[in-house]
């Protein structure tokens, strides 16, 4: 915890509760995030740090240390901290004081892709929806749809550098006449998308949509190999079918193996599920889900890549 607001990498304002101090009193909680400090082995990063403005000093729990993996040792009137991704390598060794407390002086860290800057709200919660247009960030502000948004959101004629680096793409394909769904579970779209160039930090290279027409709610699955698909979609349908009521009638896909497949064939013939193969390099006659891929791409690069510059497994 900490009363110094100036030290965070970023800010979320939406964090507001009470702490317990040890006197017994309560404190106001007025956000929550990231704080840089460096160290003998490099820059480590605190996460969960709360803001208490009511602080004088700052506090690091032992407790959330040994949580996250570091190894603390008592011993002499000193306390040492090793690294917990290598546990020899030694990150403070602090003394005890008088009064049996351990002050620790840190050097912070100003990260340039992730310093806390003064924005305009509209622009946080831009950012904080995937970098949502502000057309729709004012729909949702006059429906009163999302709680700690402004009062008012008015669209902005500047350019926004990670919407402009992110969602740059070719023009889309002319729109067609499709068959539309009427109910929920009517229609499912699907499709992969990947391999990534670079894994994810759970090793994930693909993943999966799943797409219902009637209302476009939208299901991600992260995956290893693209063979999980037919097990990912079966726990899918389980899972949609029985908390709506409804039964998946249509599954549209491209005509890539994983879907193809005898057994995936099997299963939907089994289960009474019509297929819908779109043709070969046509992803046009799939385009709701190839829309969204896309969607879910952006909001991934936008913030992360083009504007935080944070590593691509992120």
């Amino acid at each position: 915890m900490t009363g110094n607001k100036n030290i965070f990498l970023d800010m979320d304002t939406t964090i507001n509760s009470q702490v317990k101090m040890g006197n017994g009193d309560l404190v106001n909680v007025k956000g929550k995030d990231t704080v840089g400090i460096q160290t003998k082995v490099g820059t480590k990063y605190i996460r969960d740090v709360l803001l208490v403005p009511a602080l004088k000093q700052n506090l690091l729990s032992v407790g959330q240390l040994v949580k996250h993996g570091y190894k603390l040792h008592f011993e002499d009137n000193e306390c040492t901290i090793y690294d917990k991704e290598h546990r020899r390598n030694l990150v403070k060794k602090i003394k005890m004081e008088k009064n049996r407390s351990f002050p620790i002086v840190f050097k912070y860290v100003e990260n340039v892709a992730l310093r806390m800057e003064d924005v305009e709200e509209a622009w946080l919660w831009h950012r904080r929806f995937g970098y949502l247009n502000f057309n729709s960030l004012k729909m949702l502000c006059q429906r009163k749809m999302v709680q700690g948004l402004p009062n008012t959101i008015e669209e902005k004629n500047e350019v926004c550098d990670g919407c402009a680096l992110g969602k740059h793409h070719r023009q889309s394909f002319p729109k067609g006449v499709t068959w539309k769904a009427n109910k929920v579970l009517e229609l499912i779209h699907t499709d992969i998308c990947g391999p990534m160039s670079t894994p994810s930090k759970g090793s994930n290279k693909y993943f999966v949509l799943f797409i219902d027409d009637f209302t476009r709610m939208t299901w991600v699955f992260f995956m290893k190999q693209k063979s999980e698909v037919f097990s990912i979609f079966k726990k899918f349908k389980s899972f949609v079918e029985k908390q709506s009521g409804c039964y998946i009638k249509t599954l549209r896909s491209d005509r890539e193996m994983e879907y193809t497949s005898i057994q995936f064939g099997n299963f939907c013939e089994d289960e009474g599920v019509e297929r819908q193969l779109t043709i070969a390099y046509t992803p046009q006659q799939n385009g709701v889900v190839e829309r969204k891929n896309q969607t879910v791409m952006e909001m991934a690069k936008a913030p992360m890549i083009y504007e935080k510059g944070l590593p691509k497994f992120f």
